[in-house]
């Protein structure tokens, strides 16, 4: 097959799922804004403009993450390129197996000249510094706000994202380690700085959507929210929802994590009210994947 028809099949494949997202948007979105329309809210316009616009800029920056950890690995692709390439393979998480986001994140390496093992290694260590930013998050949070893990599930989450960076110190020797023992070029490895810098940069963008989530749940006018709650409550149903592979986008599980971390007392309407974020989130992920289409280039014999 030629690098052409790739090319065209690679394009289609991003359209068909752009059409898989805004079924799956279409779906539940009917539902979401017939819940929110039985509710009586206190609106402030403010504070849910404020939360719109800090989770489109969180959801605009995600790939940053991605483009280091590539980087480190050898890639010199234009980031430009690497985040269009990002925003089109996230549409894969709304069919069901979270497989097809990171498949074709690796697959645009693949195309583009990075080996195949290295171009899935980059998905692996894509996870890992976002789970090891949760637990960066959950441990703080435990010093400062320990009530927020009283629920058995919210110790559990808690609990396994702070395995991972308890493990980070150990990452890149232990791996060292193993590719000096096989004879592989450590080169291809991201550095210490590189998983310290990719794991920050996603604690940040968690601290920016909990602080979105506190001010959704303001904005409509909720009372007895804490931040704290809300800064746990957006990582931790994220990690609820992805562990629950065959649901498409983790729907319905992250709502309902969501609700019950950031308001115990009132989960019936901020789960509704997170349900209807989700529509937004699911929107915008959709609408920048089209935006950045045209500068994916699908060169399928090019080579790094």
């Amino acid at each position: 097959m030629t690098g052409k028809k790739l090319a065209l099949i690679s394009k289609a494949a991003l359209f068909i799922l752009a059409g898989a997202a805004a079924f799956v948007i279409w779906k539940n979105g009917g539902g979401w804004l017939e819940e929110i329309d039985r509710f009586s809210w206190n609106l402030n316009t403010g504070e849910l403009l404020l939360s719109a616009v800090l989770l489109a800029a969180s959801l605009s920056l995600t790939p940053s993450g991605w483009v280091l950890i590539c980087r480190s690995m050898g890639s010199r692709i234009p980031a430009g390129e690497m985040f269009a390439a990002w925003y089109a393979s996230q549409l894969g998480r709304y069919i069901p197996g979270k497989i097809w986001l990171f498949a074709g994140r690796a697959g645009f390496l693949k195309a583009r000249g990075m080996k195949m093992g290295r171009a899935a290694a980059t998905t692996a260590y894509e996870l890992f510094f976002t789970v090891a930013s949760i637990g960066l998050l959950v441990m703080i949070l435990a010093f400062i706000s320990p009530e927020v893990f009283l629920h058995t599930g919210g110790r559990a989450a808690a609990i396994a994202a702070s395995s991972a960076i308890l493990l980070l110190p150990l990452l890149h020797p232990v791996q060292s380690y193993l590719c000096r023992k096989r004879g592989i070029d450590t080169g291809e490895l991201p550095s210490i700085r590189t998983s310290v810098t990719a794991t920050l940069i996603y604690a940040l963008l968690w601290l920016v959507r909990g602080l979105s989530l506190y001010l959704l749940l303001r904005g409509v006018g909720l009372t007895g929210l804490r931040f704290s709650h809300s800064l746990a409550a957006a990582p931790l149903s994220w990690l609820a929802g992805y562990i629950v592979f065959f649901v498409p986008g983790g729907i319905g599980v992250r709502e309902a994590a969501a609700a019950a971390i950031a308001a115990p007392g009132l989960i019936a309407p901020a789960a509704v009210v997170i349900a209807g974020q989700r529509l937004f989130m699911a929107l915008v992920e959709v609408l920048l994947a089209l935006l950045n289409a045209g500068k994916v280039k699908f060169d399928f014999n090019q080579e790094e």
